[in-house]
């Protein structure tokens, strides 16, 4: 897996005392890693017309690295971060992508009908839990927890052979959200549940050649957040 972390927050000068008036100074980190796991899989076919899959996908670690860039800043809060050491300091962030479980079913109902599910869990509340390092003269490192619940896949659709050479398929899905509450979700993850719509269009051009297209609506939830972050 390639990775790429861009991340950008402004600093609120006007918070610390003697810096009344001033505006926003900028923190930009940026940097990007490479990460391996594994996918596993198993297809079980009961009948000729009933088969049932599980698929596993492994978590892979991913470790940025970048020195915080710092501009904009108060002198104030400018002198207090060469004090402490942290100006120009090296960030390391670790971060966890979810292992993930998903078990798929298919059932031939008749020679024109047939319908397939899914039910999957992702481990959401590892992701949810980010190893920060700051390297200075005073290292320190600390866990931030995001408060993450591991999330549920539910998914149901239908394909339809209207024709020989023409599959008709369409289904729901909806995901549990990761994030209970509003002061929990982040603005740069603003995750909520997620509700999906889908269906494609799928034309046998030969024995070995098979086209198609297809589209799916996403609504990503409201994403609301009232979390704050103390200077």
């Amino acid at each position: 897996m390639q990775a790429e972390l861009h991340q950008t927050v402004g600093i609120n000068n006007a918070a610390v005392p003697g810096q009344a008036g001033l505006s926003d100074g900028e923190l930009k980190l940026e940097s990007d890693d490479v990460g391996y796991g594994f996918n596993l899989g198993i297809l079980l076919e009961l009948t000729p017309d009933t088969r049932f899959g599980i698929t596993y996908r492994s978590e892979v670690k991913l470790e940025f690295k970048d020195v915080a860039n710092l501009s904009g800043l108060g002198p104030v809060l400018q002198g207090l971060l060469n004090l402490s050491g942290l100006a120009g300091s090296r960030v390391d962030i670790d971060m966890t992508v979810p292992q993930a479980v998903m078990v798929s079913g298919y059932h031939q109902l008749t020679p024109a009908w047939a319908i397939v599910g899914n039910i999957g869990w992702q481990e959401w509340s590892e992701f949810g839990k980010q190893e920060i390092s700051l390297q200075s003269s005073a290292s320190r490192s600390f866990t931030k927890d995001l408060n993450y619940n591991d999330t549920w896949h539910f998914a149901l659709g239908a394909q339809y052979r209207f024709a020989p050479e023409w599959l008709w398929s369409f289904g729901a899905a909806y995901d549990t959200s990761p994030v209970d509450d509003d002061k929990d979700r982040t603005p740069d993850l603003a995750l909520d549940r997620q509700i999906r719509l889908a269906t494609g269009l799928q034309h046998d051009w030969n024995r070995d050649v098979t086209i198609g297209a297809a589209y799916e609506y996403i609504d990503l939830g409201d994403g609301g957040s009232t979390a704050t972050t103390a200077l």
